[in-house]
Parts: C-alpha cells; structure tokens; sequence
C-alpha cells in the first residue's frame, strides 16, 4: 500500500509540474520528498528483518538501507519539507 501511495504520489507531482509549473506544484513535490525516501526505507528494513541475520549481513540490502537513510537528507530533512507542505496547506485557508 505504501509503495502504491508513493508511485501514486509522483504521478501527481510529476502532473501538477506539467500542468502548474514548479511554484503550482509545490506541495505535491515536497510531500513526495518526504514520501518516497521513507516508503524505501521501511521497505529495505522490512526486506532486512525478513532475512534475519542473513539480511543484516546482505551487502546489497545494507547498501540500500544507508541509502534510504541518505535520501531523507540530501534534499533537505523531512522537517523542512513537512514544514512547506504545512504552511501552503494553512496559506490556503488563510
């Protein structure tokens, strides 16, 4: 469910790009900024506790985990994210 609400996610960033431009778009971009980097670390871990001691010592899946871990801050933490899609949410009631 996760990995169809990232891939569903996308999609409408990718959409709200070509139909709003970078600005229009803002929201959907950093929700999947935050989205995506979790969605494959806790399907890396779940891969790992799956394998046991044998996924811990998987060069592949250990690859992929500090990778996840390096996703959620290579464009900025989730916080700083979490805080744009907060304040154009509020922005939009205001």
């Amino acid at each position: 469910m996760a990995i169809d609400q990232a891939r569903l996610l996308t999609l409408k960033a990718a959409w709200a790009l070509d139909k709003h431009g970078v600005f229009g778009a803002l929201t959907e971009v950093s929700a999947i900024k935050v989205i995506a980097p979790n969605v494959l670390q806790m399907v890396v871990d779940a891969a790992i506790q799956i394998h046991g001691g044998e996924g811990v010592s998987d060069p592949e899946l250990s690859m992929l985990m500090a990778m996840a871990r390096v996703l959620r801050l290579a464009d900025g933490p989730d916080e700083v994210h979490r805080g744009v899609v907060a304040r154009l949410e509020i922005k939009k009631y205001v």
